[in-house]
């Protein structure tokens, strides 16, 4: 090797592109279905071709083709009434849910010459990681260049590569995906509950973010209701102290003045590193953060059970969905599984396989009202959201704190089932409880892997 590709070189990534992707398309075999989809239809606003049309070994040349794909659902579908908020969601002439997501589809011109299979990846916060992670490639939320797309191996393999928008509130940066749900609505008035901000800043700032990590914040609707406060505290579970409201405002800072923002919380005395500040506010018009696992679930099963003909993509030209995920990315597949998204609303299997990287044990705030998505507990940011929750393995154990009894894949019935892989790094094991997949949760001992797995 190069000293450059030894720089960019993966043991995982090496191993997915040896081994698992390969053997993917050997076990996923024989998926076929004639049922209806519930996409509404694809808005195409570019297509072009893949590096001025070069061939890709025997999958020949490739093209790009960007968009919305636009979705309709059926609250009253048992596919569907997981979803929070579902019942509150306006309705069209047909009594559906209608919503829209990003896209951005990579696949043969001529999707007969590719391998039948679908490689989806989940959109970690917006962003676009497969290529670089299989193809050694430079990371690139709008890939064009030769460089985005390193060696090409996903190509010269001939999958079809997928982006779907999950993520209602992405930064606002060109070329992330992004959700486009309605907002939960009330014949009593606009629908309000708490959010709560907490941040550490790494340098003396005024003003900072009411979201992660320059995230899209839930606004403030109240400034001045019961239950908006600010604390700061020097340890995670360190006593909150209150600072008094006449010392802090919802603003920024704009040219050195403050500016009323109902997106930022401004400090007369600032905000000083290491220390943790949460505020706590009332938002309201929460949108359904949860029709973006069922995106990601219509998406597919529209792809490899119905075609697309504006994307010419053939009845029956896939016959394999894997989902793939990093992270954030992987935690939302493990909460896609626990929620049973894979079982789509004509009783249909979505993924045949999942790859899901560093989640550890985590899933994520991906489904409930006035959710943050990105925010994913570490030791030294985003304290107590819920991320390393019960359950954690796939099987079914009892949890010795609460009693409850619950597993991973319980909530779906086992032909609904994926092949999945999970790969951890010692980080994992270290902060995202990764042991607990594979072990009971007091640790103590093994516990039994499903035959899915």
């Amino acid at each position: 090797m190069t000293p450059s590709v030894l720089g960019l070189f993966n043991p995982f990534m090496f191993h997915f592109r040896l081994a698992i992707l390969p053997a993917f398309a050997c076990v996923l075999l024989g998926v076929s279905s004639n049922s209806e989809g519930r996409v509404v239809r694809f808005e195409i606003t570019s297509r072009q071709e893949i590096l001025n049309g070069r061939a890709f070994g025997l999958a020949g040349s490739f093209e790009r083709i960007t968009g919305k794909v636009h979705f309709a659902v059926d609250p009253a579908n048992t596919a569907n009434q997981i979803i929070t908020d579902i019942k509150l969601a306006p309705r069209n002439g047909r009594g559906e849910v209608e919503f829209a997501a990003d896209f951005f589809l990579i696949k043969p011109k001529d999707v007969a010459r590719g391998n039948a299979t679908l490689l989806y990846e989940v959109s970690n916060r917006g962003g676009k990681g497969m290529l670089s992670f299989f193809n050694l490639a430079t990371g690139s939320s709008n890939p064009e260049t030769e460089a985005h797309f390193g060696d090409g191996f996903l190509l010269r393999e001939g999958y079809c590569l997928l982006w779907v928008g999950w993520q209602f509130d992405p930064p606002r940066r060109d070329g992330l995906m992004r959700l486009y749900p309605p907002i939960a609505t009330s014949s009593n008035g606009p629908i309000r509950g708490l959010v709560r901000s907490d941040f550490v800043v790494t340098n003396p700032v005024f003003a900072h973010s009411l979201a992660d990590r320059e995230h899209i914040p839930y606004p403030v609707a109240m400034p001045d209701a019961p239950g908006t406060q600010l604390t700061v505290r020097d340890a995670v579970e360190a006593p909150r102290q209150l600072i008094p409201r006449a010392q802090w405002q919802f603003a920024r800072l704009e040219n050195g003045s403050m500016m009323p923002d109902s997106g930022h919380v401004y400090l007369q005395s600032g905000f000083q590193p290491g220390r943790i500040y949460e505020a706590v506010y009332v938002s309201e018009n929460p949108p359904l953060v949860g029709l973006g696992p069922a995106a990601v679930r219509d998406a597919i099963s529209c792809l490899k059970y119905e075609g697309a003909e504006p994307l010419a993509v053939s009845r029956g030209a896939i016959s394999r969905a894997i989902g793939f995920g990093i992270s954030q990315s992987g935690r939302f597949l493990r909460t896609f599984l626990y929620y049973g998204f894979n079982r789509d609303e004509q009783q249909r299997k979505a993924f045949d396989g999942m790859l899901i990287h560093v989640a550890g044990g985590g899933r994520g705030s991906f489904n409930h009202r006035f959710a943050q998505p990105s925010r994913d507990a570490h030791p030294f940011m985003n304290f107590f959201y819920p991320t390393d929750i019960f359950p954690f393995s796939d099987m079914e154990q009892a949890d010795p704190e609460t009693g409850l009894t619950d597993g991973l894949l319980r909530h779906q019935g086992a032909e609904f089932l994926p092949k999945i892989f999970y790969s951890n790094s010692s980080y994992e094991y270290w902060g995202r409880a990764a042991s607990l997949i594979h072990t009971s949760v007091d640790g103590k001992r093994d516990v039994p892997v499903p035959a899915n797995v």
